[in-house]
């Protein structure tokens, strides 16, 4: 009984010891896209609604999602899956971007875009939607909590592409159309294990020793 009571005892030290040695966390960011009014304006203009739709919302602009978290080092932030942003073009159909992550080494905000139209569907994978100037402060910061921002333009590649397929003719502007931004809370601190926690992972480990040496000599 005490020997059952004893291998309890050590398998609960030890699971308690090593909860509070692994605790640790990420930086939880957001992603704003915060368009420039000159550029809603225009299309609206020709007749081009824009909305959100899952985890994301557009208000004022500026269309925002939750991303993933960014821990130390990392050079990618995933927006949420659910997260879309949609352009429907009056009598045309509607565009829709999901899948966003914005990559820190080639400065990019790459996409899935589908296209809607009747009848007529076309599903682009992994386009580059956002040319991203350097952001500041550093990317790097993010990890740590705080906001870093950036302009950003519309990639005329990426999208030179997109409408290529679909047979549209427009110019792609190179000049900046509004302000990437990400806001990152800062992650909390692995908790400092108490003296009865450290007690209790050295019971546990006497207890393993203990038991090891009573089997050899067994």
């Amino acid at each position: 009984m005490f020997k059952s009571f004893f291998r309890t005892l050590t398998s609960v030290a030890l699971a308690t010891g090593l909860v509070a040695a692994s605790s640790a966390a990420s930086a939880t960011t957001t992603a704003d896209v915060a368009f420039l009014p000159a550029l809603t304006d225009s299309f609206s203009f020709f007749g081009v609604t824009i909305s959100a739709s899952g985890s994301g919302t557009y208000t004022n602009n500026t269309f925002s999602a939750a991303t993933s978290d960014l821990a130390a080092g990392g050079t990618q932030l995933t927006w949420d899956p659910s997260a879309a942003l949609t352009f429907t073009i009056a009598g045309n159909g509607a565009m829709t971007f999901d899948g966003l992550f914005y990559n820190n080494t080639t400065s990019s905000v790459v996409g899935d875009i589908h296209f809607v139209n009747g009848d007529i569907k076309h599903d682009f994978s992994d386009i580059t939607v956002f040319s991203v100037s350097p952001l500041t402060p550093a990317f790097s910061t993010l990890s740590t909590g705080g906001a870093v921002s950036g302009a950003f333009a519309l990639s005329s590649t990426g999208l030179g592409t997109v409408t290529k397929t679909l047979g549209i003719t427009v110019p792609i502007p190179t000049q900046n159309v509004g302000t990437l931004t990400f806001t990152a809370t800062a992650p909390v601190p692995a908790p400092v294990p108490e003296p009865t926690t450290w007690a209790l992972l050295m019971v546990g480990l006497m207890g393993v020793a203990a038991t090891k040496v009573a089997r050899r000599q067994g």
